[in-house]
């Protein structure tokens, strides 16, 4: 229902402060695999009519016996979604850092 909203929240902190976070984070990969991953969430929630153009723009909140299912489900699926990706792109940056700094030693 909701799910890319945790992803989308960190997207718009790191797309914000992005110019303060120092280029060898490559914040720009994380932007990319968060905004890759809610576009692609989004338009399979419009297609599965979970998402609607107009208001309230979740089918879920249409019926507030389903809120709290739907904040449920954006805290764990979300959540877990969100701190997967992050995690990725950490072990990227870890495994391009020492593999620069390795090519340097060799030269």
């Amino acid at each position: 229902m909701a799910c890319f909203i945790a992803p989308m929240a960190t997207g718009i902190i790191t797309t914000i402060f992005r110019k303060k976070i120092p280029a060898a984070l490559k914040i720009s990969w994380l932007n990319i695999m968060l905004w890759g991953g809610v576009a692609m969430l989004a338009i399979e929630h419009i297609a599965h009519g979970e998402v609607v153009l107009y208001s309230p723009f979740l089918t879920a909140m249409q019926n507030p016996a389903d809120i709290p299912v739907m904040l449920q489900e954006l805290a764990t699926v979300g959540g877990t979604m969100t701190i997967a990706i992050v995690l990725l792109w950490a072990i990227l940056v870890a495994v391009t850092s020492r593999m620069t700094h390795l090519s340097k030693q060799v030269e």
